[in-house]
């Protein structure tokens, strides 16, 4: 509904609120509703939409329309082309990312979505939607090979970058412990815990290696005290960048109340009693960490 027609007879009550649309854009939103109310699947509407794009590329309902469009004039290779040129256009724009997708479903077949999704990702390497779009193609079309050696890249190039950390899990989760665990030249757990360990000391405060470790931890059933070289790691590490990392302290402290030994209980104690005083805002957590210890050294 426009802003006249809410002002004039058309609207028996007073909007909240009027956007100011451009009249162009009011015109081709009136025209594509027409057609959508008619049952219209046209050239026309097509043309109306794409339209309507260029002045909102979020417009869901005009890319439905597209689909459709395209779907009925057998002209899906084409609309998918014509979305990749609107994803270089609009990166960020999650209805951009959705339609390609949907055209990928509709084919059946991944085209360009891996090369479309790397030059994003080269454009600006923390795209949500780039990530999000890549790790399901993947795993759609079991297209893991090589992708470890993709993400490392991105890690390497940037030791903080909590998205490309988070697919190399999404990685190591499917092919080690999920459906696609036939590519077996993928990094063993020790191995992965390992380059966890040595990026970490890049960036000792940026949170992704630490959490990438008690990940991997969880996926294996493995206690962390259990997983090689972390331990001897966390230990030879310089003791007051431990103590004021509260990332490597929280690891470090569950290790500890893992053990059977008091005296590692009574350290790890200490360590969640540092973490609540240096951390106020998650100090009922740590109270939390600091009373289940507490009672594991009781009944020691």
């Amino acid at each position: 509904m426009s802003c006249t027609e809410q002002n004039g007879a058309l609207c028996e009550i007073a909007p909240v609120g009027c956007i100011p649309y451009e009249k162009d854009y009011e015109g081709y939103w009136r025209a594509l509703r027409g057609a959508i109310e008619r049952e219209e699947i046209s050239d026309r509407g097509a043309v109306i939409s794409d339209l309507i794009i260029d002045y909102n590329p979020g417009h869901y309902t005009a890319w439905e329309y597209r689909r459709k469009w395209s779907v009925q004039e057998g002209l899906v290779n084409e609309e998918i082309q014509y979305a990749a040129e609107q994803v270089v256009s609009n990166p960020k724009n999650y209805q951009v990312w959705h339609h390609h997708r949907r055209l990928v479903e509709i084919l059946d077949k991944p085209v360009d979505a891996l090369e479309l999704t790397r030059n994003s990702l080269e454009e600006d390497a923390k795209n949500y939607h780039a990530w999000s779009y890549r790790q399901w193609i993947v795993k759609k079309f079991d297209l893991f090979s090589n992708e470890h050696e993709f993400v490392s890249k991105f890690i390497d190039a940037d030791v903080r970058n909590n998205s490309a950390w988070n697919y190399r899990y999404f990685l190591i989760r499917e092919t080690k412990f999920g459906p696609h665990s036939h590519f077996v030249e993928e990094p063993s757990l020790v191995q992965e815990t390992s380059y966890a360990i040595r990026k970490s000391r890049l960036a000792p405060h940026n949170e992704s290696p630490w959490n990438y470790i008690r990940a991997l931890t969880r996926l294996a059933r493995m206690p962390l005290v259990d997983v090689v070289g972390l331990v001897d790691a966390l230990r030879d590490s310089n003791p007051q960048a431990t103590i004021d990392n509260r990332f490597a302290a929280h690891l470090y402290a569950d290790i500890l109340a893992e053990s059977d030994s008091r005296a590692d209980k009574e350290a790890a104690a200490k360590l969640f009693q540092n973490l609540r005083d240096s951390d106020p805002c998650r100090r009922r957590y740590w109270d939390h960490k600091l009373s289940t210890i507490q009672k594991s050294i009781s009944r020691s």
